[in-house]
């Protein structure tokens, strides 16, 4: 008898004599729904959300895009390095049944995350793990404040997305290695596919797959249907590769040689995600290294090592299993520069938690504790963690509540003091001010900065300030707001050409603005351009947007 078949008997005879856990998928789903159903009641942080669903509705709106997204980028047509096309058509897809209803958009989330919670049950079994021990593990991982960014956040649907086609493909794969039936290999592999359309870290689950099926597994890896199982994974990359070739992308920053230089600076970030899966107190809506705290880190490793001490035996091989995985899908994020993303999101931990809850398997409470004090322990985890969780939610739940928090747990942001001060700016202009004064120190080349700076002079009628922040923002990011900002500027200023010139500028950002049209509209007219301000409103009705009748009859 095989290794893996010795190992199937023997979990299924200590289950026979244990505790069994009554209508395992029905209670995973209640605790899902229940805990994350208040999310549905959130609106946007402004932090990518509005871009997705907003900005992109148009795009999102054309079923044809499902294929399109397959040859850009995920922000922007041709000016991105990112290539996620399942997560934009999740979007599509999202629009056809919601529309404008964020709710939907929510649900949505949540429903990918209960089925993630779903496979992973399914999933731990079939790497060795007691049913029970694996229902107590997914119940955690349901519930983990940790990975609440990844459910109450609306873009965390990649790292949710992800999991779910990677669940699924290593669940399908083993079943295809019992059963060697065909259908279970090309599904497997179609599965894995999607996984690498989803997200650039897929290319890293084969490899982390390979190790678990290698550790967990002994000798049976390299029987022939899990040779099988290898070669469609590498042709599954190329397929990927070649695709994603013909794509509108520009050169991804990760392969540049000083990216790869800063790999060893920012390594130290493994341990805060250790900190944050075992000890999930120091949590941030947008977190970064250099200002996270290790403390929790260094304690999880402390704990994480007396617990695995007091286990006796433990299966080294399951805990070296889950330290692989852990390390190899949040590769990227040590690979990833600064330069392009300093935060360090918590819904990244999403997928490499399968790791951290094989090694938790090997622990004394789920070892030797007895079943009893085991499911007692994991209960009181659980309500801890959904305490966590609740109080984690709340800070999604609007864009106030989100950058407060940004703020207050990385108060050295710029982009994070600027984004909070922009919200604040009706309400407490003092205290905008200084945030956003504060954020300009910290980084004057930050991206928006200069157009929230320039916004705020404009309207003290600080005109000469404002132009020179406006025009500077130009230069670093061309955000189209500030044409319509400049126009309106150079109209006070009575330069009305320089003025016509900027609002048509921020007309092909912006065509179905009103008041842009509008204004532009009266310009014209006010420079004996009625021709081009009456074209301009007929192709305005061609495109299907309402033209102020008023407006027409200016230009006769």
């Amino acid at each position: 008898m095989s290794t893996t078949k010795k190992n199937d008997v023997s979990i299924e005879k200590e289950e026979k004599k244990g505790i069994r856990i009554p209508f395992p998928f029905l209670i995973l789903t209640i605790v899902v729904m229940l805990l994350y159903s208040g999310s549905t009641n959130h609106g946007f942080t402004d932090l990518d959300d509005t871009i997705f669903v907003n900005e992109f509705h148009e795009y999102n709106s054309n079923a044809n895009n499902l294929i399109h997204s397959f040859k850009r980028g995920v922000f922007s047509e041709d000016k991105d390095f990112y290539y996620r096309p399942m997560l934009l058509n999740s979007f599509i897809i999202n629009t056809w049944f919601a529309q404008d209803n964020i709710k939907a958009y929510f649900f949505f989330n949540i429903l990918l995350h209960l089925l993630a919670v779903l496979l992973l049950y399914i999933l731990l079994q079939k790497l060795h793990v007691s049913k029970l021990n694996a229902f107590l593990l997914s119940v955690i991982f349901a519930v983990h404040p940790a990975l609440t960014q990844a459910v109450a956040w609306i873009p965390g649907r990649n790292d949710t997305l992800l999991a779910v086609f990677a669940f699924a493909g290593m669940i399908t794969a083993l079943h295809y290695t019992k059963t060697k039936k065909i259908v279970y290999l090309i599904g497997q592999a179609m599965l894995f596919l999607l996984a690498f359309f989803t997200k650039e870290t897929a290319v890293l689950i084969p490899f982390a797959f390979f190790s678990l099926l290698y550790l967990i597994f002994h000798d049976e890896w390299k029987k022939k249907e899990f040779v099988h199982l290898y070669i469609s994974w590498f042709i599954g990359m190329a397929v990927w590769w070649l695709v994603r070739m013909q794509a509108s992308l520009i050169p991804n920053p990760v392969f540049e040689s000083h990216s790869m230089s800063d790999m060893v600076t920012r390594m130290p970030i493994a341990i805060q995600y250790i900190g944050k899966s075992i000890l999930p107190f120091n949590l941030s809506v947008f977190p970064m290294m250099n200002q996270t705290s290790y403390l929790f880190g260094a304690l999880a490793l402390v704990f994480i090592g007396i617990a695995l001490y007091f286990a006796k035996p433990i299966n080294q091989r399951m805990v070296l299993a889950g330290l692989v995985w852990f390390v190899l899908l949040l590769l990227p994020v040590f690979l990833l520069p600064a330069s392009i993303n300093d935060q360090d999101f918590e819904h990244r931990l999403y997928l490499p938690m399968l790791g951290i809850l094989l090694i938790i398997s090997q622990t004394w409470l789920f070892k030797n504790a007895g079943e009893k004090f085991t499911v007692v322990g994991s209960v009181g985890i659980v309500v801890l963690f959904v305490a966590l969780n609740v109080n984690q939610q709340n800070k999604f739940s609007s864009p106030l509540s989100f950058w407060q928090d940004a703020v207050k747990t990385s108060p050295l942001s710029s982009y994070a003091n600027m984004m909070l001060a922009a919200r604040i700016d009706s309400s407490d202009v003092q205290q905008a001010n200084q945030l956003m004064m504060k954020a300009y120190a910290l980084n004057p080349k930050e991206k928006y900065i200069n157009y929230y700076l320039g916004k705020q002079y404009l309207e003290a009628g600080k005109l000469d300030t404002a132009k020179k922040y406006l025009l500077d923002e130009l230069k670093l990011s061309a955000y189209y707001d500030t044409y319509f900002l400049l126009s309106r500027l150079s109209f006070l200023e009575k330069n009305t050409m320089e003025s016509i010139t900027y609002m048509e500028t921020y007309l092909e950002k912006d065509p179905k603005n009103s008041q842009a049209i509008n204004n532009l509209v009266l310009m014209l007219v006010e420079t004996n351009q009625k021709e081009k301000a009456k074209n301009l409103l007929l192709k305005k009705q061609a495109e299907g947007i309402a033209v102020n009748q008023g407006l027409m009859e200016l230009t006769k």
